[in-house]
C-alpha cells in the first residue's frame, strides 16, 4: 500500500460523510467510475492523480456548496500533492 493511501481514503470518506455526498453523486458530476471512487474511499486504490483529485473536489463542491477550499486542499495534502505553488 502506498504512503498516502490511508490518509486519502480517510480524508475522502470524512468529506463525503460530512457533506452528505455519495460516490454515485461524484460519479454523476465528474464522470469518474463509481467503483473506482469506492476503492479510493476504502483505501483499496491509492494516490489518485491530481486531475482525479480536482474532479472529486469540484464534484463535492457542486453537490454541497458549504465545503471550503481548505477542505478540498486537504484531499491534495492527503495524497502528497498541493494546490499551492511550491
Amino acid at each position: 500500500m502506498a504512503l498516502y493511501s490511508s490518509d486519502f481514503s480517510r480524508v475522502f470518506s470524512n468529506l463525503l460523510e460530512r457533506y452528505h455526498v455519495s460516490c454515485y453523486q461524484i460519479e454523476e458530476y465528474s464522470h469518474l467510475n463509481q467503483s473506482y471512487l469506492s476503492r479510493l474511499r476504502s483505501g483499496q486504490m491509492a494516490n489518485p492523480s491530481a486531475e482525479t483529485v480536482v474532479k472529486i473536489g469540484i464534484a463535492i463542491a457542486h453537490c454541497n456548496k458549504d465545503i471550503t477550499l481548505l477542505e478540498i486542499e486537504s484531499l491534495f495534502d492527503a495524497c502528497g500533492r498541493s494546490l499551492q505553488k511550491r
